[in-house]
């Protein structure tokens, strides 16, 4: 990821052209998060859920250019709780009351249309190098889909590069998704098809409820989810389209930059 900076402009974010050391990922923040915290005890904003109103770095929360307060504490006995942040005279950056606007999506676009838009055409022109350098090598090139946004971005790429014929897409559905998730993979499938784009869904033959059963609760040190209900089935799922046992496949996750 790209260096970025907070815009006082539009409340979005900069990218810049520098590749920082560690990669912070800033999170959009939107009116269910502010309420959880209760921001709206010292602030104003509409309960919509459509565009953010801020970023978060961790602990902290950016507006429009300005650490507007901090979350400390949080354990499982207690809250976590909002710390508003203050200038040398005990006044808040951002005044108490204050109407909160959402991000201006729609600048915050334009300004780094220049950056994005040199960025895909670098990408683009490496996904179709790199197809063309192993095409008659493998078996097949397919871009591995989980319905989040690094493979819907990851899809658009792949679209802009290659033939329709040259890909397939392949959904490792772990049943575990949210319904938005669902809703968007449903929408992204309609697309390819209507494009004539192969588009696959692989799934377990285990309900994620009887996994859960026999492995217990997914976690850092048991990671199973992933093996069970996505690489295993995606594996199957290559072998019944290839035909094949045994094939040689390039994953387009190891395009990405």
């Amino acid at each position: 990821m790209f260096e970025y900076t907070f815009d006082s402009e539009t409340g979005g974010l900069l990218l810049t052209s520098n590749v920082p050391l560690y990669s912070n990922e800033p999170r959009p923040v939107y009116s269910y998060e502010l309420n959880l915290f209760g921001f709206n005890k010292y602030w104003e904003y509409e309960n919509q859920n459509r565009i953010p109103y801020m970023w978060a770095e961790a602990n902290r929360y950016m507006y429009y250019g300005v650490c507007i307060a901090k979350i400390s504490g949080g354990t499982m006995y207690a809250p976590p709780k909002v710390e508003p942040c203050l200038d040398n005279d005990g006044n808040p950056l951002i005044p108490y009351n204050t109407k909160l606007n959402p991000v201006n999506i729609e600048l915050m676009n334009d300004k780094n249309a220049p950056l994005l838009n040199s960025l895909k055409q670098f990408t683009v022109k490496k996904i179709f190098n790199i197809f063309k350098k192993y095409q008659n090598k493998v078996d097949c090139f397919h871009v591995a889909f989980s319905g989040g946004k690094d493979s819907i971005v990851l899809l658009d790429l792949v679209q802009s590069a290659l033939p329709k014929s040259g890909f397939i897409v392949l959904f490792g559905d772990t049943g575990m998704e949210f319904p938005d998730t669902y809703k968007v993979i449903d929408e992204v499938e309609q697309q390819c098809k209507d494009k004539d784009i192969v588009f696959y869904r692989a799934s377990s033959h285990l309900k994620p409820e009887e996994s859960w059963m026999i492995f217990g609760p997914p976690a850092s040190n048991i990671r199973w989810c992933c093996s069970v209900h996505k690489t295993a089935p995606q594996t199957l799922a290559m072998r019944k389209i290839l035909n094949k046992t045994d094939f040689t496949g390039l994953d387009s996750e190891i395009l990405r930059v």
